[in-house]
């Protein structure tokens, strides 16, 4: 599955690094292994064009 996020809401936004979204919030955060991780998304950036992060969704947790 794929998606878009503006850079905007992304934190440091990097090709091929995988995020999560912020609790509460409308931003996105680098993913980390963390075992308390309970944030349902995560996605990769495959580009970056203009102010558009295009993403492919890599995992669904429960």
């Amino acid at each position: 599955m794929t998606t878009q996020i503006g850079t905007h809401q992304v934190e440091s936004p990097e090709v091929g690094k995988e995020y999560v979204r912020g609790l509460d919030s409308n931003s996105w955060l680098l993913f980390t292994e963390d075992p308390a991780e309970d944030r349902p998304v995560v996605v990769r950036i495959d580009s970056i064009k203009n102010e558009v992060c295009h993403c492919t969704v890599t995992r669904k947790l429960s």
